[in-house]
């Protein structure tokens, strides 16, 4: 009832705010619009103390939005400078982050929620309602989206702002097929007096068309050409007009000059198949056995405890759900967004949070059983290997802890990076990787560094982060998004081969009893190798038909068929001694995570856009 009344003031709130505002909003309204700033690259963040500067001395200038991209990396320091940076502005300012910002952030987000309170925010300034909100993605490789949570907000907006208010939108990612629920976004633009969004992301001044509403992007705020500049836009009854601003240089003359007056009629443009091209009908032989909606967004694999489905989201709920009565049977709630997949041994339930915490609970009821807390948010799935549970965080510290009590056996500190994905446990190493560029290898028994691989040829963008390492015949095998394949061996780290030779980012899978590993491509294809040999040797490379392909989805292979989610929401069941798909299941217009397969052969995956679906083969 409190949140109700809650949400009836904040309506009631801003339709007076606007009414108001409507009233005042004669004179021109000028602002500028910063975006990509990337503090944390090399000189940026005296640039960005440039446009302050610049910027503080404009007297028309009424204030300021930042499209997001605010740091290079997402890393605590880096928004930290940037926050500093943008507070030293003598006007308000309204910010939104980037790809940059939450994609690779080692806190979930956590710290620019922090800094800057929200990752959305709306406001009225002369009459012209500002709207700001996130486009991620969050954690993993995949298209942009507005996440589930802020597109209900957005909802709330809709309804609660005049039909002939003025309205600004401004996200990092333009609306287009690189964010999943475009579509969606522009229903809501059209329901109201849009009369521009703006966004970052693309380095240029740019003008879109989003089914009539005008798209603005805005050209990177790092040096180009060498010169620093951001945009500042006039608004009049009649018009907005758009200008460049180099710092030490005068105003450019308007590179864009739109009409502000009356509400823009819809030009409908027909969307883009989800997937890219329609599913061929000899491999539709599958179907859903149950499907659920979640109400957050998910970025993790489900787990299975007997018939019961287990999964977290990124608005902090862990939950156990009753396919066959499709209900909920318990919920738990970790306070922040989940990253980690859950593993399941026994009656008990494994997962963390980027609240800092490792959680074990019962399986059945969801009584909390233990809670590690750790320094900083923990993104990584655990593995459980005999009674000990394999565990990084973004403590830069790696754990092992007790299954029955949750005490620490063991902590390897002074990780480089944070590790982001599960950890592979055999023949007594502990084999992960991290964002600082290094794949690790830890003696299992007692936590001591085996060996270290560093990328040192590529950036830490190229790091062994995301990859789940296989380890077959005491030889590791890992892909990174430099696109190639590399074996180590077990024992010494000494790397024993590479090729470049297919284009694999980070999904590789691996079966030990076929001596087989696996991988989805970024060139719509799949790839075999055998492991039998000192290299691994390819037996198979067949086309799939999925398209370009640049999300995490690992391979998991049950005796002779592979199966895998691709960015663009569908799930591949293919032969790999045939070498050719056996169905696809359009589950979704987003990322499939890496797929669960139960022992009877069904499928069970969740997508990003909060979607699980129960497959089973029809043949």
């Amino acid at each position: 009832m409190k949140n109700l009344w809650r949400t009836f003031t904040l309506v009631l709130l801003l339709v007076a705010f606007c009414r108001t505002g409507m009233a005042q909003q004669k004179r021109a309204l000028t602002f500028a619009v910063v975006t990509d700033t990337h503090i944390g690259k090399s000189g940026n963040d005296t640039g960005l103390a440039s446009i302050v500067k610049d910027i503080n001395g404009n007297p028309d200038i009424h204030f300021v939005l930042h499209a997001g991209d605010v740091s290079d990396f997402g890393y605590n320091d880096q928004l930290g400078k940037a926050k500093e940076l943008m507070d030293g502005l003598n006007k308000p300012y309204f910010i939104v982050p980037g790809n940059h910002d939450t994609g690779w952030s080692a806190s979930g987000g956590l710290v620019y929620n922090t800094l800057w309170k929200e990752q959305k925010f709306v406001t009225d300034i002369e009459g012209v309602r500002i709207i700001g909100f996130s486009t991620g993605p969050y954690g993993r490789m995949s298209r942009g989206y507005v996440p589930l949570d802020q597109m209900r907000w957005l909802d709330s907006l809709v309804q609660a702002t005049p039909k002939k208010q003025p309205v600004f939108f401004i996200s990092h990612y333009p609306l287009d097929e690189g964010l999943s629920n475009y579509s969606q976004v522009i229903d809501k633009l059209h329901q109201l007096n849009t009369l521009a969004v703006f966004c970052g992301h693309g380095h240029v001044n740019k003008l879109y068309d989003y089914d009539g509403v005008p798209g603005i992007m805005t050209r990177t705020a790092q040096v180009r050409q060498g010169t620093l500049a951001y945009n500042i836009f006039t608004l009049t009854p009649d018009s907005l007009r758009a200008q460049m601003k180099e710092v030490g240089r005068p105003l450019g003359a308007a590179w864009a000059s739109l009409s502000a007056k009356g509400k823009r009629a819809r030009t409908r443009t027909a969307a883009l198949t989800p997937g890219r091209s329609p599913i061929a009908p000899e491999h539709k032989q599958v179907r859903a056995v149950w499907t659920y909606q979640d109400k957050g967004n998910i970025v993790s694999t489900p787990a299975i405890w007997k018939d019961q489905v287990l999964l977290g989201n990124l608005l902090g709920e862990f939950k156990s759900l009753n396919p066959k009565k499709n209900r909920v049977n318990w919920s738990f709630n970790a306070g922040q967004g989940i990253y980690a997949s859950p593993v399941v041994t026994g009656n008990r339930v494994i997962f963390a949070s980027s609240d800092s915490s490792v959680y074990c609970l019962n399986a059945r009821t969801g009584k909390l059983l233990w809670r590690v807390k750790t320094q900083a948010p923990v993104l990584a799935t655990p593995t459980v290997e005999k009674g000990t549970v394999y565990i990084g965080s973004s403590d830069s510290t790696f754990r092992a802890l007790d299954i029955q009590s949750g005490k620490v056996l063991w902590a390897y500190k002074g990780l480089e990076g944070f590790p982001a994905s599960q950890p592979t446990v055999a023949e007594g190493k502990v084999v992960f990787g991290t964002w600082g560029k290094t794949l690790y290898a830890l003696n299992s028994r007692d936590g001591s560094l085996a060996w270290t691989w560093k990328n040192l040829d590529y950036s830490h963008y190229y790091s062994p982060a995301m990859c789940v390492p296989v380890i077959q015949n005491k030889k590791v095998y890992m892909v990174a998004p430099d696109e190639k394949l590399r074996q180590f061996d077990l024992e010494t780290g000494e790397q024993t081969f590479t090729t470049a030779r297919y284009r694999v980012r980070e999904s590789l899978g691996g079966q030990a009893e076929q001596n087989l590993l696996v991988a989805k491509t970024m060139q719509d294809s799949v790839v075999v190798w055998s492991t039998k040999g000192a290299q691994p040797e390819p037996v198979l490379n067949f086309h799939a038909g999925f398209g370009n392909d640049f999300s995490a989805s690992m391979p998991v292979i049950q005796e002779k068929t592979a199966f895998f989610g691709t960015t663009f929401g569908r799930v591949y069941a293919v032969e790999l001694q045939a070498g050719k798909v056996s169905w696809v299941y359009q589950a979704s217009e987003d990322m499939i995570n890496t797929v669960r397969v139960l022992p009877n052969g069904k499928v069970l995956a969740a997508s990003v856009d909060g979607k699980v679906v129960l497959l089973e083969g029809l043949k």
